[in-house]
């Protein structure tokens, strides 16, 4: 078992900058956590406090029911896969991976096991006679992750190790780290900037913001019930639109209206919350794909559209996104390739009111 446990974990550093917060988190034994945010949010002072790398000002943290906070990064039964890939370049493949046995006194015969048995895993066997310098990007993470693998520790830990790869590798190593987790059946811990990375690849995502975790849970949920406006635009690409206006009761029925002419109905579901909001303004979130040209919505019901004008068009192949803008704000729209937009078009825009999120203008907290 592996689990591991933060509880009221604090990291204070000596210039006072405070950048982790009394975060409380579990990641269960062999599940692959994601830890995802902005840059400068704690993720990776996060890992390096459960690596060992950085002290812990207050708080616990355990890894496998032991309490870790004063046991050396050696002793915690962990491997650490770095950003840069920190490989020896005098070294070859094979005395890279096989390094840190060495040093832990491992037998000859075992190491050679080891390596040439992690080495399979990743497709790399070919390489084991190389130096760094000649191979590729891609082949040198993979390297990395064979050194952390063939420790077998308890936990792995990642920080932000495809961000040195170009897209379409970045995705093929996705897949690759995937695979490994299921294969090997160990927890993983990893952190990332990147959403994308995020929601393909955790079962569980841990999203953080000025030292503050804001929310964890798997990724549909986080897509679909965000806790509030941050999570809402962080996640999801492209973002979620946003717009500014007050709810207003007017002929027995609730709306949200703003300086734009829009005048939106809110529907049932949302209406025993949104009543205590009446004469206040809040924030109204959507999706991209929540949007759609009024010509393909013959039946839509009254008080669900926005008048805008088409200002960017993004053809993506599967899909089109569309940037719209009105007189005071603009947003994004998701679409089949063969609507007939152009730049410069002015058209009426239908919401899916029913997938609408309202958040609140002071707390930001998601209302409804």
């Amino acid at each position: 078992m592996a689990e591991v446990v933060l509880k009221q974990v604090d990291k204070i550093y000596e210039n006072g900058f405070h950048a982790v917060k009394k975060i409380d988190l579990v990641i269960p034994d062999k599940q692959f956590t994601v830890i995802v945010g902005p840059s400068g949010c704690g993720k990776t002072t996060t890992l390096r406090m459960i690596a060992g790398l950085e002290t812990v000002s207050s708080g616990e943290i355990s890894i496998d029911g032991k309490v870790v906070n004063d046991i050396s990064p050696k002793d915690r039964d962990i491997a650490m896969v770095f950003q840069n890939y920190a490989l020896y370049p005098h070294m070859t493949v094979y005395e890279n991976m096989a390094f840190g046995l060495k040093m832990r006194k491992y037998k000859n015969t075992e190491i050679k096991e080891r390596v040439n048995e992690a080495a399979e895993i990743l497709d790399i066997t070919k390489y084991l006679d190389k130096k760094p310098k000649v191979l590729s990007g891609g082949q040198r993470q993979r390297v990395a992750v064979g050194r952390a693998i063939v420790r077998k520790p308890n936990v792995f830990l990642f920080d932000e190790p495809l961000s040195n790869l170009d897209a379409k590798l970045r995705v093929q190593m996705r897949a690759e780290l995937q695979k490994l987790h299921n294969k090997l059946q160990t927890t993983m811990i990893y952190v990332t900037h990147d959403q994308m990375e995020a929601m393909t690849m955790g079962e569980q995502i841990v999203i953080m913001k000025d030292g503050i975790i804001h929310q964890i849970c798997d990724p549909i949920v986080m897509y679909n019930q965000p806790v509030n406006k941050f999570v809402a635009g962080f996640i999801g690409s492209p973002s979620m639109n946003f717009i500014t206006g007050t709810i207003k009761n007017r002929d027995n029925s609730l709306f949200f209206t703003s300086g734009d002419n829009v005048n939106l109905i809110i529907f049932k579901d949302h209406i025993p919350e949104m009543e205590k909001y009446a004469g206040k303004e809040v924030f109204l979130g959507f999706r991209p794909e929540n949007v759609d040209d009024k010509i393909f919505v013959p039946d839509a019901k009254p008080f669900t559209s926005i008048k805008a004008t088409a200002d960017v068009i993004e053809p993506m192949g599967s899909e089109i996104y569309i940037y719209f803008k009105t007189a005071h704000t603009g947003f994004t729209g998701r679409f089949d390739p063969r609507i007939k937009i152009k730049s410069g078009d002015t058209i009426e825009i239908i919401l899916d009111m029913e997938h609408v999120h309202f958040f609140d203008k002071e707390t930001e907290k998601k209302i409804v």
